[in-house]
């Protein structure tokens, strides 16, 4: 009888460790799921939101529209640049023509933002998030912060990430302020003009859509844009060297933005919008 008890103890002893590593990983795994960052169910609609991957082609066509489809070559979004006398702007649409987002550049402003309306608002109470670049200048690298209008992160925070090389196709979005949860990844194409963006489960895709119009237009401007940056490249170039140790940051975008203005106010009273009012700078 001692024989068997003596057995059957190292089953026992055997079958309580196996026990408790299943709580103690059920409770791990609880733990985790706490702490790690979920994505936001939708930023500009629910209807955009599935539970799996897929991916997107990114075309651009000859009118200068972009255009995105699926896989079957099913058009899914366009965006068409609807440019005013005063505002860079993007329409996003889809696929029948029905806008989503307004797409709408900021002016007299040292890094370039984007402001995010939903349908072809331009209200503030209509506006879904903003986009802006992390540095004054972007040269090869691309940087971009989004902050969302209602604040999901901390005031300080931004919410999504943009990182890579736009020249090369090869950028990737991220949730919040780190590089770690990415939401949707941008692939080299046939060509620059025509690349694969693959979006993950549960992201909203248009907000995905719309994020890639905007970096699209910082790195392709117009006419306008054009010569605002070339004013922000002078003060950049100007506060290099000796410059950049005599004024500091905050001083250096001053300069930027008041070159900017001097630029915006130009255009303007080129156009003759101005007449005979002036701005004093």
């Amino acid at each position: 009888m001692m024989s068997m008890s003596y057995q059957v103890q190292p089953y026992i002893y055997t079958i309580c460790c196996y026990l408790l590593t299943r709580q103690i990983s059920s409770a791990l795994r609880c733990v985790l799921m706490m702490t790690q960052p979920s994505c936001a169910p939708h930023i500009i609609s629910s209807q955009y939101v599935v539970p799996y991957e897929f991916n997107v082609i990114v075309d651009r066509h000859r009118n200068g529209d972009l255009v995105i489809t699926n896989i079957k070559k099913n058009t899914m979004f366009t965006i068409k640049s609807c440019d005013t006398m005063f505002h860079s702007q993007r329409l996003l649409q889809d696929d029948c023509g029905r806008p989503i987002a307004m797409l709408r550049a900021k002016n007299m402003t040292a890094h370039s933002r984007w402001n995010v309306f939903r349908g072809q608002s331009k209200a503030d109470s209509d506006m879904i998030f903003s986009a802006a670049t992390n540095d004054i200048i972007q040269h090869r690298y691309t940087h971009v912060n989004i902050s969302l209008a209602n604040k999901r992160s901390g005031s300080n925070d931004c919410d999504f990430q943009i990182k890579g090389c736009w020249s090369d196709r090869n950028c990737t979005i991220y949730m919040g302020d780190s590089s770690t949860t990415i939401i949707a990844q941008m692939h080299v194409g046939q060509s620059p003009e025509k690349f694969m963006v693959t979006i993950y489960p549960d992201v909203d895709y248009a907000f995905v859509v719309a994020l890639i119009a905007i970096v699209d237009a910082i790195n392709n401007p117009g006419r306008k844009e054009v010569a605002t940056n070339a004013a922000a490249n002078v003060a950049t170039g100007f506060t290099t060297g000796v410059a950049t140790e005599l004024l500091p940051k905050l001083q250096q975008e001053l300069l930027v933005l008041r070159l900017k203005s001097l630029v915006d106010s130009y255009f303007l009273r080129s156009m003759g919008v101005l007449g005979r009012y002036s701005i004093h700078l």
